[in-house]
């Protein structure tokens, strides 16, 4: 079933053109209704060579071929719905250019420019709406028929959490059939039901399970047993993943490097690409300039009504460390007492948060307009200034009070993270904010924050950007 997702992805694909095709005719039909008098142009005439207009046939495989080389045809590439838009939006940007170099080559404008522009614009908005539309469906299903048979390698800590990420992040794409035992490893805290045998045992598994996918889990993994287990996927044609490490944390981006003749995996730095991170810095500036300027009269009501309050400072500023390392004043409406950061240290028995955070549901120090402006999200604003100056985005990892990152120097693990998280500005939304802001806990802030830096594009900003208003109005986490 499974082999049968791609071609009907392309027979699915190839609906969207010819449905946008027929609407892209119908439009410049009647945009032109005097050109019945010189030429009769019927919708079928689209798909039938002509001196006119070149066949439509050539349009679709266009299509399909672009479709194809942007991985959305693999099943396992249906990753998430920015990856879909990303792939969609290239091969919309590919047909375009190869409708232009051939008008260019044949010397004549063989598709008009009245059909050509609502042709590309309406292909590229079926597509997209009927590819995310299926990509959904998928998620909603119990068993996706994309899905491929897997086993994990790995019985201890890291053979249950990539467990637990595969059901969660890619049950469309991986069904997880259960798991083995590496030859060292002697503590399993995998339940021994799902513990189907030792790797020595994967020949007979592929054919009773029907086997598509080992996931390698474990660093108890002996030379030999990873020797025999290459030899058996590359004989069976089970495709081999392997979990990256780096401190038991998080990985850079992994890539390939060649040296002469030698293959090595390539630990890739994260950071954003020059030209994109000079689009990304336009657009905030552009969204800061038109949306300061629109709610300054809202900021000087809001900045009255606190000072009306107690009479204390409008803006509380926040020691918080940015890209590299660098502290930055963090500015945001108080929406506490006056003292409230001397009031902290009574109140850390009460923290409710884990890790480094500091969180209170019921926090004495919040002020009754403070209560308001936190719930409603209002008390960010005032962080139009600091994109204004240079130190945040609109879209980021968010910045943390300094005084929580005392003490990290000792902790391998946790140093690595935050020098990950400091090789980009921060910002004031993020991938953590619209998955469920203060209600996840510090491990799933970690892997939001991680997961935005590794996959950063312009369109995960603006889905980020898209499902912060929702959240905000909700109070989705807020405390």
């Amino acid at each position: 079933m499974q082999r049968l997702v791609g071609p009907a992805l392309a027979l699915l694909d190839a609906l969207c053109v010819a449905l946008a095709l027929l609407g892209a005719w119908a439009f410049w039909t009647w945009r032109s209704p005097n050109l019945g008098l010189l030429v009769q142009v019927a919708y079928s005439d689209l798909w039938l060579p002509n001196r006119f207009i070149t066949a439509g046939g050539l349009l679709l495989i266009g299509w399909l071929v672009s479709l194809r080389q942007a991985g959305l045809h693999d099943p396992a590439r249906l990753e998430n719905s920015v990856a879909i838009a990303g792939g969609v939006t290239r091969s919309a940007v590919l047909v375009g250019l190869g409708i232009l170099l051939e008008n260019f080559l044949l010397g004549e404008r063989v598709y008009p420019k009245g059909l050509v522009v609502p042709f590309i614009c309406g292909s590229w908005l079926l597509l997209l709406a009927v590819r995310l539309l299926v990509f959904r469906l998928l998620l909603r299903l119990e068993r996706p028929p994309t899905a491929l048979n897997a086993v994990i390698v790995g019985v201890e800590e890291d053979g249950v959490k990539m467990a637990e990420r595969l059901e969660r992040d890619a049950r469309h794409v991986v069904r997880l059939v259960g798991h083995l035992r590496g030859g060292e490893e002697t503590a399993p805290l995998v339940p021994e039901a799902r513990i189907l045998g030792g790797v020595d045992a994967l020949g007979s598994l592929v054919n009773e399970h029907r086997l598509g996918m080992v996931i390698l889990a474990t660093r108890s993994l002996p030379r030999s047993e990873a020797l025999s287990l290459a030899v058996l996927a590359d004989r069976m044609g089970l495709r081999v993943l392997q979990a990256p490490y780096s401190w038991g944390v998080v990985s850079p981006r992994l890539g390939m490097a060649r040296l002469g003749g030698l293959d090595l995996i390539d630990l890739v730095g994260i950071e954003y690409p020059t030209l994109a991170e000079q689009g990304k810095r336009t657009f905030d500036l552009l969204v800061v300039l038109v949306g300061g300027l629109l709610l300054s009269p809202f900021f000087a009501l809001i900045a009255l009504a606190i000072k009306l309050q107690d009479g204390g400072p409008v803006l509380y500023v926040s020691p918080r460390t940015g890209r590299g390392g660098r502290v930055f004043g963090f500015y945001k409406f108080r929406s506490m007492v006056v003292n409230a950061d001397a009031l902290r240290a009574a109140l850390a028995d009460q923290n409710e948060a884990d890790g480094r955070l500091f969180k209170i549901r019921q926090d004495p120090r919040i002020t009754r307009f403070g209560q308001f402006i936190r719930r409603t999200s209002i008390d960010e604003l005032p962080q139009l200034l600091n994109v204004l100056r240079g130190e945040m985005n609109l879209v980021g990892p968010r910045p943390l009070p300094s005084g929580d990152l005392a003490g990290i120097e000792g902790d391998a693990e946790m140093r690595y993270w935050f020098d990950l998280r400091h090789k980009v500005n921060p910002g004031i939304t993020g991938l953590w904010q619209v998955s469920g802001r203060s209600e996840t806990g510090f491990a799933e802030m970690v892997r939001h924050d991680i997961h935005y830096i590794q996959n950063w594009s312009p369109w995960l900003d603006l889905q980020i950007l898209a499902k912060t208003l929702p959240a905000v109005l909700r109070g989705r986490g807020a405390m």
